[in-house]
């Protein structure tokens, strides 16, 4: 009988062949597996994949040496490497990072199948021990139920460690006390139930400052502050360190009656700066910061590039000490009125002239009668 080669029974025939090897072929494999984690099974796949292309490489690599140049251009060298790279990629920052994440989930399903794999070692290897020892003690009925009974309640226990060893931990959940906060809380117990009147009072556990009174915060206030003329001339004259100076002029302000000091110098440096750097022009001085400007020029007492602090110090003194008390006659009037109720003639005071001495004489005689009574 002849063969038929024609390009139909050909065809049939390689239809009936792929037909056959699919159906020999296992169904149970499936992507992703029925009890299992895909994962893994990516992860062992790319690893797989990873290790044949390496190997393929180095096969490429031997083969280098015994070829030519031309045999060299022909060889996927690069397309081996570019898979390479891919698969670190993927295994780098693909699959370790899940692998972190599901690492818990991962470690109980593992200790679950370990529990499911010695409890049934367990389950089967207890009855042919149970019969063993039947054989040879063979005990009361009342101890093979008291021992089936403590068997059971032992084998429900372990079921329940087992179920209460993957509930959630408050401890991992919550944070727990330190000792330092439950000596605070313990105290503070103590010291409510001390005191018996069922007010809060906080712990006294951070150290506070005692509170300064009024009078002396306003004395602080009123009193002058730190001089900068003092400051800025101790760093220019008596340091033999170089300084820039400001050009001659850019510091005279108002018509030459104020001088910019070294703060004012280091404010306009910083708001320019700023200024340069952000490309934008800042607003300029309301009218409360204007306010408050004049009143700390006046405040420090500047005038002309000089301080003048000094000298209104030395008048309010002089009108303190030439005022009046208040008080009435001639004990009330001040150092400037008695001076000038005083005698400006050229003779003795109170009079002057030939009666000033005997006028002194009198007051004597009147003062010493006036003692002699108390003796």
């Amino acid at each position: 009988m002849a063969v038929d080669n024609s390009l139909e029974s050909l065809l049939t025939t390689l239809t009936d062949s792929i037909q056959s090897a699919t159906e020999a072929l296992p169904t149970d494999s499936l992507l992703p597996p029925k009890d299992g984690i895909s994962l893994l099974d990516a992860k062992s796949e790319m690893l797989l994949s990873y290790l044949q292309n390496l190997v393929f490489l180095i096969l490429l690599k031997l083969r280098s040496r015994k070829g030519s140049q031309k045999d060299l251009d022909l060889q996927p060298q690069d397309d081996v490497v570019s898979k390479l790279v891919e698969l670190r990629v993927y295994l780098e920052k693909g699959v370790r990072p899940l692998e972190s994440r599901l690492k818990y989930q991962i470690d109980k399903i593992l200790r679950t199948a370990d529990e499911a794999t010695r409890r049934n070692n367990t389950t089967h290897a207890k009855p042919s021990s149970m019969k063993a020892a039947a054989r040879i003690r063979k005990p009361d009925t009342s101890d093979d139920s008291d021992d089936a009974s403590s068997t059971g309640t032992a084998q429900t226990q372990d079921s329940d460690d087992d179920e209460m060893a993957y509930a959630p931990r408050r401890a991992h959940i919550t944070r727990q006390k330190t000792e330092a906060d439950q000596e605070r809380a313990r105290s503070a117990a103590a010291a409510a139930a001390k005191d018996g009147n069922g007010i809060y009072r906080p712990p006294k556990i951070t150290p506070m400052a005692m509170p300064t009174p009024e009078a002396r915060r306003e004395q602080q206030q009123r009193r002058p502050g730190k001089s900068a003329t003092l400051d800025e001339f101790i760093a220019t004259e008596l340091s033999s360190a170089p300084i820039a100076e400001p050009s001659i002029g850019s510091t005279i302000t108002h018509g030459g009656r104020h001088t910019k000091s070294d703060r004012e110098r280091r404010e306009e440096k910083e708001r320019r700066e700023y200024e340069e750097a952000n490309f934008t022009r800042l607003a300029p001085l309301s009218k409360k910061e204007e306010a408050k400007r004049k009143a700390r020029l006046q405040r420090n007492g500047g005038f002309g590039g000089e301080e003048w602090r000094g000298l209104g110090a030395g008048i309010e003194r002089i009108e303190r000490l030439t005022q009046k008390n208040g008080r009435s006659g001639s004990r009330g009037l001040g150092s400037l009125e008695k001076s000038r109720k005083r005698a400006v003639g050229d003779g003795p005071l109170r009079g002057g002239g030939s009666g000033g001495a005997a006028a002194v004489g009198d007051a004597f005689e009147k003062r010493r009668k006036v003692v002699g009574r108390y003796k």
